[in-house]
């Protein structure tokens, strides 16, 4: 297997006022072509047929597809029959332009280890989702004034609550103590993932039991707290294994496990891949 391009797109250059939205054809979607963003992204199908891989894993997507790319995710395009998209991306700088009633929805749709990536619309929800990307572009394209940031800011909070909305997970949340509960967690998963990968940890944290803390991760993300624990690791050491030149032993050592054969035994149970195999078998590339 040939090595694919790798390439990392930065908010700074890439996006004018951490925001950006255009409508792509077939071409924009380059096959094997792996890239890691540096902001959030949607991409809402609206023709053709393909599949592409987000941090390893394989989506096939359609007209009516909705695709969410957290930051530092990685993806890349294996099949593109006539791809054509809505694209929206927006950065942490931006998003905080935006009223702070819609961050729930914002945290959820947009924690990858909560396996959110992925959204097929109902016929009536992808058309409502049409219009208004329909019109964000059309604000997006006008001259500059002096509240335009602010105006796409409000478009911004209305799409991102429209999709929570449509998503059949964030739709059963009831309690919205017990959400803020399990958002401190996510966040700190975020940046405590290389500090422990104990349940009971992130529980003391937030002062809530370890059972507590699996029930809220099974009533808003469907998977118990150890299992997305585990996910974010798979995910972290995926990127490592793909996009750095770091050994075994390295990634073992910055994942805080105690050794590579753990490390080794751990990614093999989650991925069905022992991580020499994996990076090889991703990149070209040995150890």
């Amino acid at each position: 297997m040939t090595n694919s391009a790798i390439i990392t797109i930065d908010i700074d250059t890439a996006l004018s006022d951490s925001f950006s939205t255009a409508y792509l054809s077939a071409e924009s979607f380059q096959l094997n072509l792996s890239c890691r963003i540096s902001f959030n992204q949607l991409l809402f199908f609206k023709k053709g047929k393909g599949k592409l891989l987000i941090d390893g894993e394989s989506y096939t997507v359609s007209p009516n597809t909705l695709i969410l790319l957290a930051k530092n995710q990685v993806y890349s395009f294996k099949i593109n029959q006539g791809l054509e998209a809505y694209s929206l991306c927006f950065g942490d700088c931006f998003w905080e332009k935006t009223p702070a009633s819609s961050n729930n929805c914002k945290a959820t749709l947009f924690n990858a280890a909560s396996a959110n990536q992925y959204l097929k619309l109902q016929k009536d929800d992808a058309a409502e989702l049409n219009r208004l990307f329909q019109e964000i572009l059309a604000e997006f394209n006008t001259a500059d004034y002096s509240n335009k940031g602010d105006v796409l800011a409000a478009f911004l909070k209305i799409l991102i609550i429209k999709i929570a909305n449509f998503h059949a997970l964030l739709a059963k949340i009831t309690d919205r103590n017990d959400h803020k509960i399990y958002q401190k967690f996510v966040d700190l998963l975020a940046n405590n993932y290389q500090v422990s990968h104990d349940v009971t940890f992130f529980a003391e944290k937030l002062n809530i039991s370890s059972r507590k803390l699996t029930e809220l991760c099974r009533k808003h993300a469907g998977k118990g707290a150890k299992d997305i624990i585990q996910l974010q690791l798979v995910a972290e050491a995926k990127r490592f294994l793909q996009f750095s030149s770091r050994s075994i032993k390295e990634i073992s050592s910055m994942l805080n496990f105690s050794n590579p054969y753990q490390f080794s035994h751990f990614f093999k149970k989650n991925t069905s891949f022992p991580p020499e195999r994996y990076r090889k078998q991703i990149t070209g590339f040995g150890i």
